[in-house]
């Protein structure tokens, strides 16, 4: 594997360090391959970590610097399409990454078939880019490979209130949004729902309805509000 993963790092314009060459092929392994080898947390998740971060910001910056006629709630709904996982594991088969991949015999599948394995390296490779090139490389490396498409990015309207807010919470989160029951009232043919949605034990809005889904529409677009408002404190 090392040196097909030099001649895959080098067609991207990445020379590492010799003593960071390490990182580079953690960053491809997947934690299956400790079943194997009868390792323990010799893979990529804590690279992972770091990557997610970083990308994180650098879409952020992105999204920022092309939009300024957005304001908070725009922003974070743009920023959640670029770091979504289909979006994130579609730039690791454009990168070729999905051809360095490790895993072990327990694996099941393809794995650039898979589109949170292809995330989840994606962030695991831009972790070790970070460590071995440093802040600025990384930062422009990413800026290269997807400024062009966020600039020329339009932010629409969501008819879909509970598919959009969930994008915009997992722009910067990994879990998801719920929705609790409240109350209903009313006879059996004719009641009325009462909703919340909550993210971490935070309400973010509530709504009611004729049907539990409708309730979770409104508290769904109550919610988006809120955030679009932004913190005014």
């Amino acid at each position: 594997m090392p040196n097909n993963l030099l001649t895959s790092l080098h067609a991207l314009g990445i020379y590492p360090r010799e003593k960071n060459i390490a990182l580079y092929e953690l960053a491809f392994t997947h934690s299956s391959v400790n079943g194997s080898a009868k390792t323990k947390h010799q893979d990529y998740e804590r690279l992972e970590f770091l990557g997610d971060s970083l990308m994180g910001f650098c879409v952020s910056e992105l999204c920022y610097q092309h939009h300024p006629e957005l304001q908070q709630g725009g922003l974070s709904s743009l920023k959640s399409h670029f770091i979504r996982t289909e979006s994130e594991a579609n730039l690791a088969r454009k990168l070729h990454l999905d051809q360095l991949v490790r895993v072990g015999s327990s694996y099941q599948g393809k794995p650039e078939d898979s589109d949170s394995l292809m995330e989840d390296i994606f962030e695991s490779f831009l972790g070790a880019l970070l460590l071995d090139q440093g802040l600025i490389f990384a930062r422009e490396f990413i800026r290269s490979i997807i400024e062009e498409e966020i600039a020329e990015a339009k932010v629409k309207s969501s008819d879909n209130p509970k598919s959009e807010l969930q994008e915009v919470i997992q722009a910067d989160h990994r879990d998801s949004v719920t929705y609790r029951l409240l109350s209903e009232s009313g006879p059996a043919h004719d009641k009325t729902f009462e909703v919340a949605v909550y993210f971490e034990d935070q309400e973010l809005g509530r709504g009611a309805g004729k049907s539990k889904k409708e309730a979770e529409v409104m508290a769904a677009r109550l919610a988006l509000g809120k955030l679009a408002e932004g913190k005014k404190d």
